[in-house]
């Protein structure tokens, strides 16, 4: 009688993510879902961990305390070149990008009654930034800097947490709140539904030239219908979340994960709209600031997502396609709705 097939040890992989009630948390899930499903094959088993958001997490995993993290383009950028927030911990220089996972617009959700109807219109208001420590809020106050603005020049700046807003706001609590978020988002859908709350457009000419200036950030707008009643889209900018790691992470865990997602691509751009917009090159360079894994765009081609380069297929290499996955995966860099691509 043959033995059992021997399963591989487990190993467990932390993932940081965000809030329990964002896209941060809902995207961590959705990979480690996919990761534990292949569990009695790869030995891993996979965790999301709420947190406090980019910031966090990215110090979180250069400590061990993570294996990977959810993150924005721009602090993945400040961790990577020991800036802004990591000053004085210097560059990390065992972070590593994995894959871009889907775009974040810069959010600016207001009160009707506040008569915000532009950017400009915020000076004055009582405005929520988002809790310390979260990339939003680190973001949110670039952007103050950007327009020339101060604490002073508001009525008030709350930090409030992302699950307080719909009440807050829709009670005259706060006028606005500025956030990074993936679209649709339940929570800003809550908010227009029960107070009319509005979708303000991120435009400035200061603004354009902080986008132009940061490699992290690059035009978007919110397509319209994206939400009820949204007639308009809702031009601005907007940056990318991203999966990363540190180079201590053994290969083998890498390459599970990355297979998980890979392997059931369809699948997990079938979770949110969001998560469908870039494409299998964007997956592999949007918003991408640290080094990337090594051998993670070797097993992409592998895998069929990417194709293999013509001097290396012209040896003989053949790709495989995942089960499932449409021709549209291997295509280099659509555009994608709302997406207005610049020379950068």
């Amino acid at each position: 009688m043959s033995a059992p097939p021997r399963r591989s040890a487990a190993r467990r992989s932390a993932v940081a993510t965000a809030s329990r009630g964002g896209v941060y948390y809902y995207a961590g899930g959705t990979i480690c879902g996919l990761a534990n499903a292949r569990r009695w094959q790869s030995g891993l088993r996979c965790v999301a961990e709420p947190s406090g958001g980019s910031i966090d997490n990215l110090r979180a995993l250069r400590t061990g305390a993570v294996q990977f993290a959810i993150v924005q383009s721009d602090w993945q950028q400040a961790a990577a070149a020991g800036t802004g927030p990591f000053e004085g911990f210097g560059p990390d220089r065992e972070l590593r990008s994995v894959l871009s996972l889907f775009p974040e617009p810069f959010t600016v959700v207001a009160r009707p009654q506040s008569g915000i109807v532009r950017l400009s219109d915020l000076a004055g208001k009582r405005v929520n930034i988002g809790p310390a420590g979260s990339g939003s809020r680190a973001t949110a106050e670039v952007v103050l800097e950007a327009m020339g603005w101060s604490g002073g020049d508001f009525a008030h700046l709350s930090d409030l947490g992302w699950l307080d807003l719909p009440t807050e706001l829709c009670e005259g609590e706060i006028d606005a709140a500025l956030v990074i978020i993936a679209h649709p988002n339940l929570l800003v859908e809550e908010m227009m539904s029960a107070c009319g709350a509005v979708l303000v457009p991120a435009e400035a000419e200061d603004l354009r030239a902080l986008v132009d200036a940061h490699p992290a950030y690059f035009p978007y707008s919110i397509p319209a219908g994206t939400y009820p009643g949204q007639a308009a889209p809702v031009p601005g900018f907007a940056l990318a979340a991203g999966l990363v790691t540190s180079s201590r992470v053994p290969p083998r865990v890498v390459r599970d994960l990355v297979g998980a997602i890979s392997g059931n691509l369809p699948e997990f751009r079938a979770r949110h709209p969001a998560f469908s917009e870039f494409g299998a090159e964007q997956m592999l360079g949007e918003g991408m600031s640290a080094p990337l894994y090594p051998g993670i765009r070797g097993y992409l081609e592998e895998t069929g997502l990417l194709p293999v380069p013509a001097n290396r297929a012209a040896g003989g290499r053949a790709r495989r396609r995942p089960a499932g996955c449409p021709q549209s995966c291997t295509l280099a860099r659509p555009a994608a709705p709302g997406r207005h691509w610049t020379s950068r």
